[in-house]
């Protein structure tokens, strides 16, 4: 079965890590021929071997479109720098939606030419709340002949501006739409009813063995003695994430003379305002920013207990990294958080806003042993069956 996923990028986030992991885990199986087309082909660190294990397309006018200078300048020959400078300053006048629709249909109308594949994949999600269109439905619409073609979504339909309106238009010429969370399929279902018979449930895989072995490095934290220590790992904005609570957190709890230490993890586009905001706050002895790191999964394992503050969320992919590594988490209330959090079994859900997230995190700072007795209770679990049915929830997909 030949199988294209178009994305538009993979830098780094919760959907490039979902993307990457099954990409990988679908090139093992013999009976799947899978390629990518990424407008930016110009991956991040962390998946840079990516290359070697599956075909990458990248239309040069459409890589155009998504690259900026720093990245042309790096990776083009001179001529097709010379292209880059004239195609990036047009498409500004015309705008980046015009153009890259424009390059589809008329440079890119019949992509593949004679390669028809059996599914072809739009991984990324647009948002119509901010007008941003991230070109993966249009190009396996316009630019691709497939068998079906099929349309992710990865977040909180509301929170995205998501309406019947909206949908009913965007979606109707797709074969199959995809949600990784059961609240997700639940909301696009009463949102569309007409597309519920194409409306489905796929979880974002999850390798258990690679996540563990990853974890097996040192501990990040082997000179702190006495602090408990929270670990937070996330793209380091506020809109989505909400870094913005931990540090009011952080405030509240040092001023009561709580003794922690808070590890952020991540990069972004707050994450100067952040430690600006953190030092204007005195907590230089108790948060640290660790930035991007190519592995953090010591980070999550060696911690007393994993936070998320995100205002919203489809499935928090790292929230199940953390339950694999058998590190209590506390997270913020989002739909999908109840397929994973259990109260007293592996962490606790608090409400969606600073104060309850406060008072949660100093439930656990007043109480301790309440964590460890959390960790002892996660380490006779088993993650592995949960990540196997992702993958066999996307074969019955397509098969379906």
């Amino acid at each position: 079965m030949k199988i294209l996923f178009v994305n538009p990028h993979l830098k780094m986030g919760g959907i490039a890590n979902s993307l990457y992991n099954l990409l990988i885990e679908l090139q093992k199986n013999n009976q799947f021929t899978i390629e990518l087309v990424c407008f930016n082909p110009y991956f991040g660190e962390k998946f840079s071997d990516l290359n070697t294990k599956i075909k990458v397309h990248s239309p040069f006018f459409l890589k155009c479109l998504y690259i900026n200078f720093k990245e042309a300048k790096k990776h083009l020959s001179w001529y097709h720098l010379a292209a880059y400078a004239v195609i990036k300053p047009a498409s500004k006048i015309l705008g980046d939606k015009v153009s890259r629709k424009l390059a589809m249909r008329f440079l890119y109308g019949n992509w593949n030419k004679k390669t028809e594949y059996d599914a072809a994949i739009s991984f990324s999600n647009d948002i119509p709340k901010n007008k941003a269109e991230m070109g993966t439905n249009d190009f396996v619409q316009i630019s691709v002949t497939a068998k079906q073609k099929i349309a992710w979504i990865h977040n909180d339909l509301d929170k995205l501006g998501f309406t019947t309106e909206y949908i009913l238009k965007r979606y109707k010429n797709f074969d199959k739409v995809v949600s990784v969370s059961k609240s997700c399929k639940e909301d696009f279902d009463r949102l569309a009813p007409e597309f519920s018979n194409k409306s489905f449930l796929v979880h974002n895989f999850i390798d258990p063995k690679i996540i563990i072995e990853k974890a097996r490095g040192s501990n990040p934290y082997s000179e702190i003695k006495s602090d408990i220590v929270f670990v937070t790992v996330a793209r380091i904005e506020n809109n989505q994430k909400r870094i913005d609570r931990i540090l009011k957190v952080a405030k509240e709890l040092h001023e009561k003379k709580y003794s922690f230490k808070w590890y952020i993890i991540g990069d972004g586009p707050d994450l100067e305002s952040l430690k600006t905001q953190a030092k204007s706050y005195n907590l230089e002895s108790i948060m640290v920013f660790e930035g991007f790191q190519q592995n953090p999964y010591p980070y999550i394992k060696y911690a007393d207990c994993f936070v998320l503050s995100s205002a919203y969320e489809a499935q928090g992919m790292v929230l199940s990294e953390a339950i694999m590594l058998n590190t209590p988490v506390i997270t913020t209330d989002f739909p999908a958080a109840k397929e994973f959090v259990v109260a007293h079994v592996n962490g606790k859900i608090v409400g969606n806003n600073t104060v309850s997230l406060l008072s949660g995190i100093e439930a656990f700072l007043q109480n301790p042993e309440t964590l460890v007795t959390l960790r002892k209770q996660m380490e006779s679990q088993s993650a592995a069956i949960a990540a196997n049915d992702s993958i066999e929830e996307f074969k019955a997909m397509l098969h379906t």
